[in-house]
């Protein structure tokens, strides 16, 4: 009876864990867009990513509303000797029906989500960084025009902020 409860419970959260890879792989690629779009100087583009990274991210929080519920109903069964309280608990509980399939799904599908995740904020970081050079660009630009010397910012010995104007 245990095993057939865990069972069931391990292909929901298999189910879970696919549409997670696939919300998080769209979302990876509109992170990619969005980096083309800056690069390219597109706004329109840009402007159009950004409400489907929004409608992407509310479809993963839904997705992770359902892992919790996945949760708490293996809990409320009993299936599981102790509670589970994070995903590493969860994954290590439904380790028994995962060691009895010919492919370990979950492990597998854990493994690519955790690969897209890292991915996606490696490109946030690249599209960040690019944002602030050209804050940083646009901000000497206005300098430009408004006749303000050019100020440098460097450190002493002390780790103290100097400015120098030029």
């Amino acid at each position: 009876m245990k095993d057939d409860t865990l069972r069931l419970y391990h292909q929901q959260a298999v189910e879970v864990w696919e549409n997670f890879c696939r919300l998080h792989r769209d979302l990876y690629e509109l992170t990619c867009e969005e980096y083309a779009a800056l690069l390219s100087g597109e706004v329109e583009q840009l402007e159009a990513v950004i409400p489907k990274k929004e409608s992407l991210m509310a479809d993963i929080a839904s997705w992770d509303d359902i892992r919790v519920s996945l949760i708490t109903a293996l809990n409320d069964s009993g299936a599981a000797d102790s509670p589970v309280t994070t995903v590493t608990q969860l994954l290590r509980v439904l380790q028994g029906p995962e060691a009895s399939m010919a492919i370990p799904a979950l492990t597998n599908l854990n493994a690519l989500l955790i690969d897209i995740i890292t991915q996606t904020q490696e490109q946030n970081k690249r599209n960040q960084m690019f944002l602030n050079k050209a804050m940083l660009s646009l901000r000497d630009i206005r300098e430009g025009f408004t006749g303000k010397k050019k100020t440098y910012t460097t450190y002493g010995a002390d780790g103290l902020t100097r400015s120098a104007n030029r």
